[in-house]
């Protein structure tokens, strides 16, 4: 069963992207290209699997023989934090690279890279075939894209297809309910695999472009019974029900870089109590939905505002969460501030103190990662002015170029003096400020 839901997935993925391109008003020269960028991409994401491996995959491991052996995820571990779809899929993906000796230790990461390298090529395709294709290519060969489907080999991506697939499904508006009903269901899809969306079908109860309330109700209702039902298998074995409350609906990150974490009143910078993680949520999500409701009325893109929204006011990042904003940087491209965010989301890979590059520079991670929040959320607020979908940026590139350097240095700066005031006013010291080992 496991092998056979990989399989379908492999085959909608590469089949799709493929009949996609095939089938696009593009030049036979862009087909040529495109294929070569995703042969490229591909290759890249696999090359540096079998580089690194890190927490995460070691928890894939988990997660997957326990599914193999019969034993309910929830009830035997910690280190699962989902909606049970990708389970299933790590079971596959297990058996598959059981087939694969040569590749040794690495056999599994580079699996789960090489299927999740494909799911970024018909995500590409998508972009491509339904907005532009510079929007597809930028995506193919983005270095944040490659860094982590490559070395960290995150799900987000997938979650992300079948949430950007429903919303590609209405995104004209005036949907039908042939439309409406199977858009419901992929974004129900989209939270069984991860809950990045879990917000999403309160923004379209607010857009206009599902017609009426009757229908934005129904909308959502099938998009959260979907998600809801995925849990119905373990929901009578008692083990499984508080393992699911526990460790999936009130998880909550150890870490908290953020800019709402900055401006709390907490003296560490990285760690808050179980009250703070509260409040903070509660922040994130008021802002989250009040931002939906602003967005909905607008004309801009909803999905790639939901990403951007999604970051830029999140009270906790790490790493891997980079992955929503780039597909909405694609989404928008070629909007200036997208460069400003690329160039401290690189930052924070190449700084991160648990990426595989391992450079001692805490301090600069701190601020790069906050400073990708005050890129989104610029993003987020120039889309909002310019109220199109998809529209040319006329502006020279050396405008643009320059804004998003004044963006990307003015953000460090500002967020350099706030750290400044914030560790004076609570009298630490340089050395304990910022994180645990700092050498930055």
């Amino acid at each position: 069963m496991y092998l056979t839901l990989v399989f379908c997935c492999l085959v909608i993925n590469a089949g799709g992207a493929a009949c996609l391109i095939a089938q696009a008003n593009l030049e036979r020269r862009r087909k040529t290209l495109f294929a070569l960028a995703a042969l490229v991409s591909i290759t890249l994401k696999v090359i540096l699997a079998s580089r690194w491996s890190d927490y995460d995959v070691g928890s894939y491991e988990v997660v997957a023989s326990l599914v193999l052996h019969g034993k309910s995820v929830y009830a035997n571990t910690e280190r699962y934090n989902y909606a049970p779809l990708w389970s299933l899929f790590l079971a596959g993906l297990k058996q598959i690279s059981a087939w694969l000796p040569p590749l040794g230790r690495h056999a599994y990461h580079l699996t789960i890279a090489a299927f999740l390298a494909l799911v970024d090529v018909a995500l590409a395709a998508l972009l491509t075939t339904r907005y532009q294709y510079d929007a597809g290519v930028f995506f193919l060969c983005c270095p944040v894209t490659i860094i982590l489907t490559g070395s960290y080999s995150q799900f987000d991506n997938l979650a992300l297809l079948a949430g950007f697939a429903a919303w590609l499904l209405i995104r004209e508006g005036g949907a039908t309910w042939t439309r409406t009903l199977p858009s419901a269901a992929l974004l129900g899809l989209s939270m069984a695999i991860k809950h990045i969306c879990f917000l999403f079908p309160f923004w379209l109860m607010f857009w206009s472009g599902l017609g009426s309330w009757r229908k934005r109700i129904a909308y959502a209702a099938c998009a959260y019974g979907l998600f809801g039902a995925s849990f119905l298998p373990w929901a009578m074995h008692a083990p499984s029900r508080a393992g699911i409350i526990q460790h999936v609906f009130l998880y909550r990150s150890r870490f908290y870089f953020s800019l709402l974490h900055l401006v709390a009143g907490s003296r560490h910078f990285w760690l808050v109590s179980s009250a703070e993680t509260r409040i903070l949520t509660l922040i994130w999500m008021g802002v989250l939905m009040i931002s939906g409701i602003v967005a909905a009325r607008a004309k801009s893109d909803l999905f790639g505002m939901y990403l951007l929204a999604m970051v830029a006011a999140s009270p906790a990042l790490n790493d891997y969460y980079l992955a929503l904003p780039v597909l909405a940087c694609a989404i928008f491209y070629p909007r200036w501030p997208i460069w400003s965010f690329l160039a401290a989301a690189m930052v924070v890979l190449f700084s991160s103190p648990g990426g595989i590059f391992v450079l001692p520079f805490s301090r600069i991670y701190y601020l790069s990662m906050l400073s990708c929040q005050v890129a989104a959320g610029t993003l987020f607020f120039v889309q909002m002015r310019r109220r199109l979908p998809v529209e040319a940026d006329t502006s020279p590139a050396a405008e643009s170029a320059t804004k998003a350097l004044t963006l990307a240095a003015g953000s460090y700066a500002l967020l350099f003096l706030l750290l400044v005031i914030k560790a004076w006013t609570l009298g630490m010291t340089a050395k304990t400020w910022i994180l645990p080992g700092d050498n930055g």
